[in-house]
């Protein structure tokens, strides 16, 4: 049971591997690529803006189609398009053309992060489930936080081309292992056939429930706000705080090192503290890092270092945050487990792109764009987290009574 359990916990994390390295690894070229293609700062980050767009689209049709003929052949044809959007971003000679390629890629990586959480949720019960995910979180945040370096090394000697070189390669690698050596985790009594009517229906029940969509917009915008912040230092520190394009890289991996440090804390803090003591002390560092955030961008909005610190906090809350509160998003309908994956997933990322997207439109050259978007997440995933502790309590409570009942 333990290498079976182990073995697909490597296959999902090379798969994942691919997948988020391509969001993070070229995140240093953003100053080289401007100046390749003659285009402004806002402009730059619509690279990731329409990377998130392509995976919404897509994210939605993975999980039903998965569900009906399993989870290896749609995974297959993921990594396929993945890997042509890799090879269009890798030649591409128009900005166009790069955002056509980053848009492919979604398509594909979208089934990167679909299927591989279906599949975690197929092969592991709902405890081992949790571990799992959390053996994720500390495996690929710890090549996420080294990719910005590598990305910044092999853009200093190579230019940046060789970043979509390197994503390239990691896809034929995925491609490669999910094709000889993954097998199927959905067995064929379990499958849904693809009916129009029932796969509709079944979106229509994961789309009306409360919880589930609380669950995903505190994992998604909390998300979002980590992102928009690395996506917008890329530009910020570089051109107007005067950060040496060779370190900037430092700065990226130091909050997904703080990352990296609480995955590796966070089986031993469940097992002490518990699962909602864990949850309140990640919202508690989330919130305290938010606002000290903002507090850094009042006092020294052009020391990089001041405004990165708090940063870290806020990284280190939100992963444990999303560790406890992703998990419970997808066992809310564990019988139809790849259209909730879908959908969570393209909301995620659909947040995520909406978020870092608005910050991209409105910023001016300061940090304070950024700013207004974290306090506006932290506001909406602290109230929503209430209202959900709320009724989850409201509910345990009255399940008992329930149960009494009936009985008599």
């Amino acid at each position: 049971m333990f290498n079976r359990e182990l073995k697909y916990l490597l296959l999902i994390t090379v798969t994942f591997i691919a997948a988020c390295i391509e969001t993070d690894i070229y995140l240093p070229t953003f100053t080289d690529m401007m100046a390749f293609f003659s285009i402004s700062e806002d402009k730059i980050q619509s690279l990731l803006t329409w990377n998130f767009v392509g995976i919404c689209l897509s994210g939605p049709l993975y999980g039903p189609i998965s569900d009906a003929l399993g989870r290896k052949k749609p995974l297959l044809v993921a990594l396929s398009l993945f890997l042509a959007g890799s090879l269009m971003t890798l030649y591409a000679e128009t900005f166009d053309a790069m955002l056509w390629g980053r848009v492919l890629q979604g398509l594909g990586s979208g089934g990167c992060f679909t299927l591989g959480t279906a599949i975690i949720f197929d092969a592991f019960k709902a405890e081992k489930a949790i571990l799992a995910i959390n053996r994720l979180n500390s495996t690929v945040p710890l090549i996420m936080a080294v990719a910005p370096m590598v990305g910044g090394y092999l853009n200093y000697a190579y230019g940046f081309r060789s970043n979509f070189l390197a994503i390239a390669l990691c896809v034929m690698l995925s491609f490669a292992i999910t094709l000889f050596f993954f097998e199927e985790t959905l067995p064929v009594e379990k499958r849904v056939p693809f009916e129009t009517r029932k796969v509709l229906h079944n979106f229509k029940r994961v789309s009306l429930s409360v919880p589930f969509w609380q669950t995903t917009l505190v994992v998604s915008l909390v998300f979002a706000g980590y992102l928009a912040f690395l996506a917008c230092i890329s530009v910020l520190f570089v051109i107007e705080l005067g950060v040496p394009k060779e370190l900037l890289p430092l700065f990226q991996a130091s909050l997904l090192g703080a990352w990296v440090v609480a995955s590796l804390t966070y089986r031993r803090a469940l097992a002490r503290f518990g699962a909602q003591r864990v949850k309140e002390i990640g919202t508690k560092l989330f919130l305290v890092g938010s606002a000290a955030f903002v507090l850094a961008a009042i006092v020294a909005p052009h020391n990089p270092y001041v405004l990165t610190a708090p940063m870290v906090l806020y990284a280190f809350g939100i992963n444990w945050v999303q560790g406890l509160y992703f998990p419970e998003g997808m066992e809310i309908f564990p019988d139809i487990k790849g259209i909730t994956a879908s959908l969570l997933t393209s909301a995620r990322l659909l947040l995520t792109a909406v978020v870092v997207g608005v910050a991209s439109t409105f910023y001016n050259a300061t940090i304070y764009p950024v700013v207004a978007v974290i306090c506006v997440v932290t506001v909406v995933v602290y109230v929503t987290i209430i209202f959900y502790e709320r009724r989850r309590v409201a509910i345990s409570k009255a399940e008992p009574d329930t149960h009494m009942v009936e009985m008599l």
